[in-house]
Formats: C-alpha cells, sequence, structure tokens
C-alpha cells in the first residue's frame, strides 16, 4: 500500500459516506459492495504513484465530505443554465434524476433505473475514482436506443451540482456521484450531450460514470462539456465499447474546475470499427486538468484517432495520458494519438504521455507530443495589421483550437464551448 496518502484521510470520509449511501435492490447494494472494497483496496495515492505523479489530491484533504442535500429548484432556473437545445432533456440535480425538470417524451429512448448490473460491462480500465462513484452513487440510469432507431433529437444529460451555501462551515463539501448507463443497440444512431454546470459558485465535488455499448453499425456523436466553476472538482470515467462496424466520435471540453481529471476508456470488439477520441483543456492560475485515455483494439481492421489539446496559463497545470494497446490477432489496425500543449506563460507546466503497446504485426500506429509557446512573429505580424496584441494573442490561441472546435457540427454546441473559452480568456491578462 506505498504511495498512498497519509492515513488515507480521504478513504475514512468517503466511507462515511458509504454508510449513509440508499440502494434500489440487493442486487445493487452487492454490486456497490464490490466496487467500495475494490476502492479500499486501491486507496488514494500521493504524488509517489506513477499514476499521480503529477496530480496531487493535496487540496482534497482541506475538506469533510458531504452528500450534496437534495434540492428543488424552479424550472426557469433550470433553463438559465440548460443549452438553448432541441432536444430530449434529462435532468440531474446533486446525482439525482429530477423527472420534473426533465421532458415527458424521449421518443425512442427507454428510461428506467439501473437496478440490475447483469448487462452492464465490466470497466474497461479501473481506477479508484470509477469505483467511487459506483459505490457511492443513489442512483443509477439505464438509457436504451433499441435496434434500428435513429433519433431525431440528441439526448442531453444535464448534470446541476450546488456547494454549501453556509459559510460558516468552509472545510464541508458537497459531493454528488452521477452514474449511467446507455445501450445503443445495433443499426441504432445517437447523438448524446453530457453537460456539467455549478448551480452557485461554491465549492463542489463531483464523481460521474458514463459507459456505453454500441452494438453492430450503431452510430454514436458524444460531446461533454464540463463547464462547473473555478472552486469545483470534477472526477470522471467514460468507457466506450463497440461491436462489428461500430461508429463513435467523442470531444470532451474540460473548460473549468479547480481540479479536474476525466477519463476515456474504450474497447474495439468487432471487426471494422472506427473510434474518435479528442479533448480540450484550459487549466489557468492554479488549476490542474488532468485527461486520460485508454484504448484496446481487440479485433481486427479497425481504425482510431485522437487529438487532445491543452491551453496553460500562468501556474495552471495540464497532464495527458494516452495508451494505445493492439491486441495479438488485431491486424490491419490503424491507430494515432496526438497531444499538442500550448503555454502561454513561463510558470505553465504540461506533462505529456503518449504511449503505444502493439502484440501484432500489420498495423499502422503512431503517437506524437508538442509543446511550444505563442510565436512571437505571428503576434508581430497580426500587430502590423492593426490588432492589439492581446486580439493577437486571443486570435491565435483560437486558431490552435479550431482543430476541435471547428469540426463541433451542432452549432449550439459549437456557440457555447467559444463563448466558453472567450469568457475564460478574459480572467486571464495575455
Amino acid at each position: 500500500m506505498t504511495g498512498l496518502l497519509p492515513d488515507n484521510d480521504l478513504l475514512v470520509q468517503f466511507s462515511q459516506l458509504f454508510q449513509q449511501r440508499t440502494s434500489l435492490s440487493n442486487m445493487q447494494a452487492h454490486w456497490q459492495q464490490y466496487h467500495w472494497k475494490e476502492t479500499i483496496k486501491l486507496g488514494f495515492s500521493n504524488h509517489k504513484h506513477e499514476d499521480w505523479k503529477y496530480t496531487s489530491l493535496d487540496r482534497l484533504l482541506q475538506y469533510r465530505f458531504n452528500y450534496a442535500q437534495k434540492l428543488k429548484i424552479s424550472k426557469q432556473q433550470c433553463d438559465c443554465l440548460a443549452l438553448p437545445l432541441d432536444s430530449h432533456r434529462l435532468v440531474f440535480l446533486n446525482g439525482r434524476f429530477i423527472a420534473s425538470l426533465s421532458d415527458n417524451i424521449y421518443e425512442s429512448y427507454q428510461v428506467s433505473s439501473l437496478v440490475e448490473q447483469k448487462n452492464i460491462p465490466v470497466a474497461v480500465h479501473a481506477e479508484v475514482f470509477l469505483h467511487l462513484t459506483e459505490s457511492l452513487a443513489q442512483e443509477s440510469l439505464l438509457i436504451r436506443l433499441a435496434a434500428g432507431k435513429k433519433s431525431n433529437k440528441p439526448l442531453y444529460l444535464l448534470h446541476i451540482s450546488s456547494g454549501q451555501t453556509d459559510n460558516q462551515n468552509k472545510n464541508i463539501i458537497n459531493s454528488s456521484y452521477y452514474r449511467h448507463h446507455l445501450l445503443i443497440e445495433e443499426n441504432a444512431k445517437i447523438q448524446v450531450i453530457e453537460h456539467f454546470v455549478s448551480l452557485n459558485n461554491q465549492s463542489h465535488f463531483t464523481c460521474a460514470r458514463l459507459t456505453i455499448s454500441l452494438g453492430d453499425n450503431a452510430q454514436l456523436t458524444h460531446y461533454k462539456l464540463a463547464f462547473e466553476n473555478q472552486h469545483s472538482y470534477h472526477f470522471s470515467h467514460n468507457d466506450l465499447i463497440l461491436g462489428n462496424h461500430a461508429y463513435a466520435h467523442s470531444d470532451s471540453f474540460l473548460l473549468g474546475a479547480n481540479l479536474t481529471r476525466h477519463h476515456t476508456s474504450a474497447q474495439l470488439n468487432g471487426k471494422g470499427s472506427y473510434i474518435s477520441i479528442n479533448s480540450l483543456l484550459l487549466p489557468f492560475r492554479e488549476e490542474i486538468c488532468d485527461s486520460r485515455t485508454y484504448l484496446e483494439h481487440n479485433k481486427g481492421h479497425c481504425h482510431s484517432q485522437q487529438l487532445h489539446k491543452t491551453i496553460v496559463y500562468n501556474n495552471g497545470k495540464a497532464v495527458f495520458d494516452g495508451i494505445l494497446k493492439v491486441a495479438p490477432h488485431a491486424v490491419r489496425t490503424d491507430g494515432k494519438i496526438t497531444n499538442n500543449n500550448l503555454l502561454l506563460s513561463k510558470q505553465a507546466e504540461v506533462n505529456t504521455k503518449p504511449r503505444l503497446e502493439i502484440y501484432t504485426d500489420d498495423v499502422k500506429c503512431s503517437h506524437g507530443a508538442t509543446v511550444g509557446y505563442i510565436d512571437i512573429e505571428q503576434v508581430s505580424y497580426l500587430r502590423s495589421r492593426g490588432i492589439s496584441k492581446t486580439k493577437a494573442k486571443q486570435m491565435i490561441i483560437f486558431a490552435f483550437a479550431a482543430e476541435l472546435t471547428e469540426s463541433l457540427k451542432n452549432k449550439i454546441i459549437h456557440q457555447q464551448v467559444v463563448t466558453r473559452i472567450t469568457k475564460r480568456l478574459k480572467r486571464i491578462d495575455i
């Protein structure tokens, strides 16, 4: 158990929450007990552990963790936080599904409580916060899109988390746990939007777990928007499991939170499948943003692409860790991981580690990373055209991000991402 935090303080705190949880069934309680044992086994590591070398959990030790209480907010409050989308909206507040704020009709989707785990895939690449979320989630949701169905509207999952409003107890932090499973059957097509926001400007702790199973020839377009406040803590883990000739595209925009650690794990378990995994990170000042991917090519003739970009300012820190693994019989695999990083100041820090594990011949795989500063010659050229220094740098930053933002086919998502980046850039002096 080397490399754990002193006395494993976090484990003691979360143990108290585990005793307070409510389970929907004996089967769910058994499943949560399993995940809690795995949480105990792994523990919460300090910087001496390789996986946590660049992402310190020390700042969490200042808090005492509570389950966020059930709250009621008005539809008007909810609408102000929501994206103006023509969608099927499901609203979650402090870890719980709020039917009164959600749409009543889901078109082709079937929505129910996730009480049986027998059809849920095991974790692709487990880690401690994955197990923590599974063990502490008060509710779990199953969303099914039947075979051959193609929804005309995106599925919009709005997660609203709130911080403590009692200023007398600043060391107490609300914690919320979100658990969803999407079952996309063969020949079905879906667009999914995960949106995380803060109800107020107080500190809060969010854990989220989303698993998605795609049947043969199924198609998924997925956007994750982590737009919580700068005092929040966001830990999440998404799993994507693809069948034969399935297609998945996943974009994550991690544009908020004091400390973020997001995992995307995937398995290509059918022939001829394609997956694209991308992310954009903007940690400023003392923020830490950690993005990790783990991708298994388990069948032949599959294609994967990954593009991960970070923009880091002041004492901000970005971490990227990506693994592309090719199984012995996964011939004709075509896989690529790229991580590009832009530093806006000398104090900014980025740690990048893309890597390959290949156990067969007849593949085409590559990985690479770049780290650099804003090109002064580009700034000078723009200034010679009458553009201010600040505006010139902003234009270069947006150009750097454009490879991800301009590929967004949903115009509302594109607008919201660009607006979020603009607001964050206004907070800093570049």
